[in-house]
């Protein structure tokens, strides 16, 4: 007899999870607190950037790709072929294990049971809050006190969707524009539409329930503060937020949890990690912790003892390089805020004269670690350069980066700073 999954979290991840899992023709259920529209729409890209379109395409046989949040939602979920098994308007509110399997109760009062629950419900997740309930009357030391408020933030960012204005630049294009202590990031969207980034320091850095939430009042501030800036020599900030679709301001929370798992439970994606944006490592990597999840319906898990050991694989396989990410992303922010010496002219004067070759290399090397689907064909695409599960001998684990090497190449995506500097890759 197989095994059912109980997914809490209609997310990218959970709805990826749930198309992995139908290959295998194994029993889920999805648990979604709201209705697929009140999801955000912020934007997702499938490889760090459209400026190396063709070229990652000729060497790794896919191409880049941004899409909408809610676009994406849309395609996973179309793709399901048992889209009843998708429940929206489910909030969890009780999560109970026992020896054999797991009961999930929702708010409307219903009851659902699984083998295993995984909980891909995002950094404020119920089925993380609910794990640490159970531990902390069966096994109190597993989740130490200090463990629940690691949880830090010290930028906010606005991200938004814009019409292109009329002095956007033209053609496909995704430029960067750095000030001391804040930065953009703004991409040509389909449509006519532009996907824009502000991020922005916060001053110091808040912890757990500190962590402050904005209003729409609050944005407006922020972005009232900075229209003037320049983005282009011809485009300000005030031009992209003039002509925006939807927008919302946030803090960048981030996060590595040590522990995933207990008992039948497991957290993924932003529940279990967040780190700040990178376009070395975009939203897309959340695909990748899917991909370990599915070790667990190949093994028999109908023991206490054995469903432990592969919980503990799964965030064994995950949490070194989400640790490194993390790390590396705290460093990255901070340099391109200009928060650390020299890094003002390391932007201005350096970094242009490395040129975008260097950027594509390491994108390139960090693609060919990815992992793929075991036991399933893999499409076959023309690529030139061979991916790392293709060669002979080569470890599985993923390749680390050095933040200094990713500092630089993500400044290499190109640089408006303040009128100081012009040089920006765009694509052809």
């Amino acid at each position: 007899m197989g095994i059912k999954i109980i997914i809490v979290g209609g997310s990218v991840a959970g709805l990826s999870l749930a198309n992995m899992l139908e290959r295998f023709d194994i029993d889920y259920t999805i648990l979604e607190a709201v209705t697929f529209r009140d999801a955000n729409g912020k934007p997702i890209s499938s490889t760090p950037g459209p400026t190396m379109s063709e070229r990652m395409e000729k060497h790794a046989g896919y191409a880049s790709l941004w899409v909408d949040r809610q676009m994406l939602l849309q395609i996973l979920y179309d793709n399901l072929r048992q889209k009843q098994k998708v429940l929206t308007n489910k909030r969890v509110v009780d999560v109970e294990t026992t020896s054999t399997g797991v009961a999930v109760t929702t708010e409307d009062g219903s009851t659902h049971t699984g083998d295993i629950l995984v909980g891909g419900d995002g950094v404020h997740s119920k089925v993380r809050e609910e794990m640490w309930r159970i531990a902390s009357v069966s096994d109190p030391i597993a989740f130490p006190q200090e463990e629940r408020s690691i949880v830090q933030s010290s930028m906010k960012c606005i991200f938004g969707i814009s019409k292109q204005p009329v002095n956007f630049p033209p053609g496909a294009t995704q430029e960067s524009t750095f000030f001391r202590g804040h930065l953009y990031l703004v991409i040509s969207a389909p449509g006519g539409r532009v996907y824009w980034f502000l991020f922005h320091e916060l001053g110091e850095t808040k912890y757990g329930k500190d962590i402050p939430k904005f209003s729409k009042e609050d944005e407006l501030l922020l972005s009232t503060q900075h229209r003037e800036d320049h983005i282009t020599e011809d485009m300000t900030f005030g031009d992209l937020y003039d002509n925006r679709i939807k927008s919302t301001l946030v803090p960048l929370e981030e996060h590595v949890f040590r522990r995933w798992h207990f008992q039948r439970i497991l957290i993924i994606g932003d529940a279990a990690t967040k780190v700040l944006p990178q376009p070395m490592d975009p939203g897309l990597h959340i695909l990748q912790k899917c991909l370990v999840v599915l070790m667990l319906p190949s093994r028999s898990i109908r023991s206490q003892l054995k469903e432990e050991t592969a919980l503990s694989e799964v965030c064994a396989i995950r949490y070194e390089r989400a640790f490194s990410m993390m790390k590396k992303g705290r460093r990255d922010g901070a340099f391109l805020c200009q928060q650390q010496p020299f890094s003002g002219l390391m932007i201005h004067y350096v970094l242009p004269w490395l040129g975008d070759n260097l950027f594509f290399k390491e994108l390139l090397k960090q693609s060919l670690a990815g992992p793929h689907i075991e036991k399933l064909p893999v499409p076959e695409r023309p690529h030139t350069t061979p991916y790392n599960d293709e060669l002979p001998q080569i470890s599985s684990r993923y390749y680390l980066f050095g933040w200094t090497t990713g500092t630089l190449l993500v400044v290499s995506l190109g640089i408006q700073s303040a009128g100081r500097f012009a040089w920006v890759v765009k694509s052809r």
